[in-house]
C-alpha cells in the first residue's frame, strides 16, 4: 500500500545571528513525513531537532533567527502542495494550530497562568472554528475525557498551577488536538515526567494518532522513548541529519557512531557497569576536523565497562561490615492542609510517613518513586531544610534535630545537596567563581579570596571544566555544564555526605551519562556517601548499592539494587519497572507487528 506524503522539508537552513557569529542551527536538512506515521527526531540539545520543527511552524524569532533557505511543503488535501515558508503571516495562522499543532516540552510555560485550562482550550477552538462558546466548552470537556483527565469539569475550571505535571501535559495535548490537526509536533513532551506518567502519555498519543489518523513528529533526546513510539527515525547532530531509517533498522544495526553513542549512554537494566559509555567513546575529530570512529559497536562499549556479579558482591560485603554514617529512625514530615474556625489543623499531607533506614560510609542509597511520593521531602528533612514532625536523624553519631544553630552550621560542611534545576540554584547575577567561593566565605575557609579563587579553579578542573570559566555567568553555560558547576560548589566544603535530588532528570541522556560518571568518579576518589533521588529507576539502579522504593510517604520496598530490580516484591515496584522504556529489539518487533496487523 502506497504511503501518502503529508509534509516535505527540502534543504532547510535556519541560522541565528549572535554576538559570537553565525550559528547554523539547521544546515541543509531534508526529510518527508507520511500520513499516519510517527517520525522520531532524536539528538542532543543543540542538534537542531526543535529548530527544524519550529521552522515548519514559522515560530523562529526573527531577528536573531532567519530561515535562510529551503522549502516546507504541506500537502493540503483540499488545496494541494503549499510552501508554508511563502505564506503571509495571516495565512500561516490558519494552518498553525489548525492543520499543524505543537506540544511543547514544558507545559507550565506554554499555558497562560492567569487563565483557566478550560478557557485556553476553548479559545483555540473558537479561533479556528465557527462555534458558540457553549459548544466549544462541551468539545473541551470531551477532549479532557479523551486524554483521560480525571474530573474534566474540575480541570476545566482549574488554573495551570493547580495541576500536576502529567495533568498539565494532558491539557496541552487536548489543546493541540482541539482542531484535529493533520500533523502533531511533540517537542520533548515527556522529558520532565515520571516514567509511569510518561508511559501513559506515550500510550495516549499512540491511541489518539490511530483514532484520528494524524501524523506525529516526536522530538526527544532519548532513543528508549523513540523505540516506544516511532515508525521511522532521524538522528540529528550539529544541525545535520547523520542517520535515518526505520526504527527497526536503527536499533538493529545503527550505522553512525553518534547514534551508537546515544544508544549506549542510557543505563542498561540487565547489566551492572563501572561507568556509562558516552558519545565521545564512539567518535572524535582529527586536527582537520574530520570525524574519527573509535568504538564500532554498542556491545563492545558495554562489555568494556561491565562489572561481574562477584565484584558487586565484594563491594556490598565490604559496605555491610561498616557502622552506619546516617541513621533515619521513624521519620515523619507532615504538612497541614486544612484548619477549622479556631485555627486547629484538621487535615495533613503525610509527605514522609514513618520512614527508617541506615546508610554506610561510601555507600550510595537510591530513593526512587513517582512525583509526590515523598522522596525529595525526605532528603530535605534529613538536612533540616524541611521541618520534621517526628522521628530522628543521626549523622556520624549526632542527632541532627537536636543541634543548635551554630552546631548545625558546622555540620552543614559535611552534608551537602545538589538540586534538580541547576539554573534556579545558581544566582544569575553572580559569576561562577563567586558562586563557588560563597560557601568557603560563609564557613571562613582559607585565608583570603585569592586562595579561595585558586580553590574554585581546582574544583572546576575536578568536574572537567576550565578555570577560565570563573568569570562567566550561569546563562552562558549549557544545562550539563551548570550541573557540573553545582557539583563543584557542593564539593567546595569537602563534604562526606551528599544528597543528589533529581540532579540529572532534566539533562540529555548523553549529558546525563557524563554527570553520572562524574558522580561515581568523585565517590571513588573522595569516598562520598550519597543519597541519590530520582523518579527514573534505571538511573537509580545504575548509581545505587541499595535502593528504597517510596510511595505515598512510605517505603514500599528496600534492598540491594539488583535484587529489587530482578525480583521486585511489591506491585508498585513492578509497575515502575514495567514503565521504563528499554528500547529492546524484540519489543520493537512486536510493536511493529501489531501495527502491521492493524493496518491490514
Amino acid at each position: 500500500m502506497k504511503k501518502e506524503l503529508l509534509l516535505q522539508v527540502k534543504n532547510l537552513k535556519t541560522y541565528f545571528h549572535t554576538e559570537s557569529g553565525l550559528v547554523k542551527a539547521v544546515d541543509d536538512v531534508s526529510f518527508d513525513l507520511y500520513k499516519g506515521e510517527t517520525l522520531g527526531i532524536v539528538g542532543e540539545s543543540g542538534s537542531g531537532k526543535s529548530v527544524s520543527c519550529l521552522s515548519a511552524m514559522r515560530l523562529i524569532p526573527m531577528p536573531p533567527g532567519e530561515i535562510a533557505g529551503g522549502e516546507i511543503i504541506y500537502h493540503d488535501p483540499e488545496k494541494g502542495p503549499i510552501d508554508l515558508l511563502k505564506l503571509s503571516i495571516d495565512d500561516m495562522r490558519k494552518y498553525r494550530g489548525n492543520k499543524i499543532s505543537m506540544i511543547f516540552q514544558e507545559p507550565m510555560t506554554s499555558l497562560n497562568p492567569v487563565f483557566t485550562c478550560g478557557y485556553q482550550v476553548v479559545e483555540v477552538i473558537q479561533l479556528h472554528q465557527k462555534v458558540s462558546a457553549e459548544e466549544a466548552k462541551q468539545r473541551t470537556l470531551a477532549l479532557f475525557e479523551e486524554v483521560k483527565l480525571p474530573n474534566p469539569q474540575r480541570i476545566f475550571d482549574a488554573y495551570p498551577h493547580q495541576l500536576s505535571g502529567g495533568q498539565k501535559q494532558r491539557v496541552m495535548i487536548a489543546m493541540a488536538m482541539a482542531c484535529k490537526p493533520s500533523i502533531l509536533i511533540a517537542d520533548e513532551p515527556t522529558t520532565a515526567l515520571d516514567v509511569t506518567v510518561q508511559k501513559t502519555i506515550l500510550e495516549l498519543m499512540n491511541d489518539l494518532r490511530h483514532e484520528v489518523g494524524m501524523s506525529v513528529m516526536f522530538i526527544t533526546h532519548d532513543l528508549g522513548v523513540i523505540a516506544e513510539v516511532a515508525d521511522r527515525v532521524l538522528v540529528m547532530y550539529k544541525g545535520k541529519i547523520v542517520e535515518q531509517g526505520s526504527v527497526l533498522d536503527i536499533f538493529n544495526n545503527p550505522q553512525h557512531p553518534y547514534t551508537k553513542g546515544l544508544m549506549a549512554c542510557r543505563p542498561p537494566l540487565g547489566k551492572r557497569l563501572s561507568k556509562l559509555p558516552v558519545v565521545s567513546d564512539f567518535m572524535g575529530f582529527d586536527a582537520q576536523g574530520n570525524m574519527v570512529t573509535k568504538i564500532n559497536s554498542v556491545e563492545d562499549a558495554l562489555k568494556a565497562v561491565e562489572i561481574s556479579p562477584e565484584e558487586t558482591s565484594r563491594r556490598l560485603m565490604s559496605l555491610e561490615q561498616q557502622a552506619p554514617i546516617l541513621q533515619v529512625q521513624n521519620l515523619k514530615t507532615y504538612f497541614p492542609t486544612e484548619k477549622n474556625f479556631f485555627g486547629k489543623v484538621t487535615s495533613w499531607v503525610k509527605a514522609v510517613d514513618d520512614v527508617s533506614f541506615d546508610i554506610k560510609p561510601g555507600e550510595t542509597l537510591g530513593l526512587v518513586g513517582e512525583s509526590g511520593c515523598g522522596k525529595t521531602t525526605l532528603g530535605r528533612t534529613i538536612l533540616r531544610l524541611a521541618p520534621a514532625t517526628e522521628g530522628k536523624v543521626i549523622y556520624d553519631g549526632k542527632s541532627i534535630f537536636d543541634l543548635d544553630k551554630q552546631a548545625l552550621k558546622a555540620m552543614r560542611r559535611n552534608m551537602q545537596i545538589i538540586f534538580q534545576d541547576p539554573y534556579s540554584s545558581l544566582n544569575p547575577r553572580m559569576t561562577i567563581g563567586d558562586a563557588i567561593i560563597e560557601p568557603l566565605k560563609i564557613h571562613n575557609i582559607l585565608a583570603n579570596d585569592k586562595q579561595r579563587l585558586e580553590k574554585a579553579a581546582d574544583l572546576l578542573t575536578t568536574v572537567s571544566m576550565s578555570p577560565d570559566h570563573l568569570n562567566r555567568y550561569p546563562h552562558e553555560f549549557s544545562g550539563g555544564q551548570r550541573q557540573r558547576i553545582c557539583i563543584a560548589r557542593a564539593l567546595a566544603l569537602e563534604p562526606k555526605f551528599i544528597i543528589c535530588d533529581e540532579s540529572v532528570s532534566a539533562l540529555d541522556v548523553s549529558v546525563q551519562a557524563q554527570v553520572l560518571n562524574l558522580l561515581i568518579e568523585l565517590r571513588q576518589k573522595y569516598q562520598f556517601t550519597y543519597i541519590f533521588i530520582s523518579h527514573d529507576l534505571s538511573v537509580v539502579k545504575f548509581m545505587s548499592d541499595r535502593m528504597v522504593v517510596m510511595n505515598k510517604g512510605k517505603i514500599e520496598e528496600m534492598g540491594y539494587a539488583d535484587d529489587v530490580y530482578n525480583n521486585p516484591q511489591q506491585e508498585y515496584t513492578k509497575k515502575l519497572i514495567a514503565a521504563i522504556p528499554e528500547g529492546r529489539l524484540e519489543d520493537i518487533q512486536k510493536r511493529m507487528g501489531r501495527l502491521g496487523a492493524g493496518a491490514n
